[in-house]
């Protein structure tokens, strides 16, 4: 299992543009505040068409949801996942296509999980 301190070195090293805020000291150790950062960074290459950090960033989230402690996959599922129909929906149509075809698959899974829950 991959703790928040892990979590937060692999983003890090993934995705430098974060690192200021990443390692602010009332962010350090914190998930859901970590993940709240990497959302923001997803929706900033969505907005920007940055197509291969976009691509890095969502396997980014795919991995800490999938080995993460359970603080890191309670974050990503109530953080990112929840606002996912939100993000999605600010794309413009001629990219919402391309854009969920590079969600990964257990995000994705659970996304539509969330919107089957909410519906019923």
């Amino acid at each position: 299992m991959m703790n928040i301190k892990q979590a937060q070195e692999i983003i890090v090293s993934i995705v430098p543009l974060v690192q200021t805020e990443i390692l602010r000291p009332e962010n350090v150790g914190n998930p859901i505040t970590i993940i709240r950062i990497l959302t923001a960074y997803i929706e900033k290459m969505i907005a920007q068409e940055r197509e291969e950090e976009l691509g890095k960033a969502l396997h980014l989230m795919e991995y800490m949801y999938e080995k993460g402690e359970w603080r890191l996959q309670n974050a990503v599922e109530n953080i990112f996942v929840f606002s996912l129909d939100g993000i999605l929906n600010t794309c413009p149509e001629s990219r919402r296509g391309k854009v969920t075809g590079k969600i990964p698959i257990g995000i994705y899974t659970a996304y539509v999980n969330q919107i089957y829950r909410s519906g019923s």
